[in-house]
């Protein structure tokens, strides 16, 4: 399967990076995954909280220091929410349980002294299954007087018996399951009971990712001395979360509801497409991340080679520049007008650049000139 060969690329070229740029990638993922989850339901976390959250989950705080950042100070939510994910992901050997989802839906919901939680609308019933009480649990969209109604889950009073049903499918080992394909139908599975009043789209996302990480055996990449007594290591740290599939899934929202509904929709228990789609929605996360980690390569390379030629202020701050994806041609007049130096010195500038064959120059002659990175 593609998808399996691109993440055994991926895995390998983390691993051949070193243990803090591994860290630093997987710390911006576990980040990336939670933030896109939430986001995908509407609600936007911090950024930087979850990302000290989860420094200090997988005590990786020295690693944010060393970029130069600080640490947000401890916040209640986002660290409920990150204890979720890290359970489902580093935990995901251990069986999954009624209890467990309900322990996991009381740290998205805490709940007040009379059990209800807030979901920044309305008041939820936290830690139970739902009950129905206002009426079907439907998925609709439209005004109140002419709504479109998208799905509706199953009765409340089968829901237990479902869940049982479901909890006993995902445990079971034998026959084994590809690990991708298990993701996709636990998340189609789980989202489709909609057992709980609120938050079943991130639980069954975190579910899906206990399954990938379940069923994959991630590798693991040596770690430090200095780090290897904390219990967060052992002596390896894993190498799951390489890739956000939430961050995919919010790209593609409009899809992934579309899938999600016709398969959810059709009478058929036919569900290749959404199967096909899942996975292939999981092998573009994977090339996203491959694609950005061949440009973290080349800039690594890049500055280690220019690093040796003195360059000034100038001269960096134009290649830092060239190296996002500088928008139009660099000619030595807007390379003048970009640095607030005469044009004597741009060319003079440019001119070390394109000897030092870090720039190259275009076919046009005199000032229309254009330079480019040498790559």
């Amino acid at each position: 399967m593609e998808v399996h060969a691109n993440q055994g690329i991926l895995e390998g070229q983390m691993i051949s990076m070193g243990f803090e740029t591994h860290s630093e990638i997987t710390l911006s993922r576990f980040t990336s995954e939670i933030q896109k989850s939430f986001e995908i339901e509407g609600e936007n976390l911090s950024c930087y909280s979850l990302r000290s959250s989860i420094a200090r989950h997988l005590g990786l705080e020295n690693i944010v220091l060393a970029s130069g950042e600080q640490l947000d100070k401890p916040r209640k939510k986002i660290d409920a929410i990150v204890q979720v994910v890290t359970d489902a992901v580093h935990n995901c050997d251990t069986p999954l349980t009624v209890d467990r989802l309900f322990g996991w839906h009381e740290k998205l919901f805490p709940p007040n002294a009379s059990g209800m939680g807030f979901n920044n609308l309305y008041k939820i019933r936290v830690a139970q299954f739902r009950t129905d009480e206002e009426g079907p649990m439907r998925v609709v969209s439209g005004n109140s007087l002419d709504p479109t109604v998208h799905f509706e889950a199953p009765p409340a009073d089968r829901i237990p018996s479902e869940m049982d049903t479901f909890i006993e499918w995902f445990n079971q080992k034998n026959p084994p399951v590809n690990s991708v394909l298990k993701s996709a139908l636990a998340h189609l599975y789980f989202v489709t009971l909609h057992p709980f009043e609120d938050g079943n789209g991130r639980l069954a996302r975190a579910v899906a990712d206990m399954a990938l990480c379940r069923g994959d055996n991630f590798g693991r990449v040596e770690v430090p001395d200095s780090l290897a007594g904390m219990p967060h290591f052992e002596n390896r740290l894993r190498t799951d979360h390489l890739f956000s599939m939430s961050a995919q899934l919010c790209k593609e929202r409009k899809d992934y509801y579309r899938h999600l509904e016709e398969a959810q929709n059709q009478d058929s228990m036919d569900v290749t497409d959404w199967l096909l789609w899942y996975v292939g929605c999981m092998n573009r996360a994977v090339l996203s991340v491959l694609s950005e980690l061949k440009k973290s390569l080349f800039r690594k390379s890049f500055w280690e080679y220019a690093d040796g030629f003195d360059l000034n202020v100038r001269q960096k701050k134009i290649l830092a520049l060239l190296l996002d994806d500088f928008k139009g041609k660099l000619t030595s007049s807007k390379y003048a007008k970009i640095c607030k130096c005469s044009q004597d010195t741009a060319g003079r500038d440019m001119e070390k650049l394109v000897q030092a064959n870090i720039l190259r120059k275009g076919d046009a002659g005199g000032r229309s000139t254009e330079y480019m990175l040498v790559k």
